[in-house]
């Protein structure tokens, strides 16, 4: 897919805007990797403290060959509309087209948490699935301590379809359940 062919209209908010992976960027999402708070480490598995910038620069080589080829996900770099920064990264992952069912799965940057970000990702992508793709389905998991991402999904419409039980465990080796949200409705107004 080509970020064009998404009608801009959906790729903005009043705040942020949606760009596709680019590999000029790479620095900054390792940047904003490397200085990654408690809550990242706690919750992204990904999330080791191994990251080096050739690590950023062929994961960012990945996402942009996925999304030109619509495999895996299509990877949005969430971008402050005023100063032009990287503030954090956010997925449509692809589980079938033929329904279409999407998941959502993001990470906003330390120095950017609390601030919205997150949630008007959230909405953009959601909205981005439904009149883009017709999305049927459109799933979100977290952790069932990460109270930060429950918020998220519960703000952008999402509800609880289920708790799976004992199904992960964490970096402090916690056993927590998963939490699945799912937006199957109309865009909210």
């Amino acid at each position: 897919m080509r970020l064009s062919d998404i009608p801009a209209g959906l790729l903005r908010s009043t705040r942020l805007h949606l760009a596709a992976p680019a590999l000029e960027r790479a620095e900054a999402m390792h940047g904003l990797i490397n200085d990654f708070s408690q809550p990242h480490t706690d919750f992204l598995v990904w999330a080791d403290g191994s990251s080096t910038l050739e690590n950023a620069r062929a994961n960012m080589q990945t996402a942009l060959d996925d999304f030109n080829a619509d495999r895996n996900e299509y990877r949005f770099l969430i971008i402050e509309n005023d100063s032009g920064a990287l503030v954090g990264c956010i997925s449509l992952m692809i589980h079938d087209l033929r329904i279409p069912y999407l998941e959502i799965g993001y990470w906003i940057g330390s120095q950017s948490m609390g601030k919205g970000y997150a949630s008007e990702a959230c909405a953009l992508v959601r909205d981005i699935a439904l009149e883009h793709f017709n999305a049927k389905r459109i799933e979100l998991t977290t952790a069932g301590r990460n109270t930060r991402s429950i918020k998220v999904a519960e703000r952008c419409g999402f509800i609880r379809e289920a708790v799976l039980s004992n199904t992960r465990i964490d970096k402090a080796r916690v056993v927590d359940d998963t939490c699945v949200y799912v937006f199957t409705g109309a865009i909210p107004r």
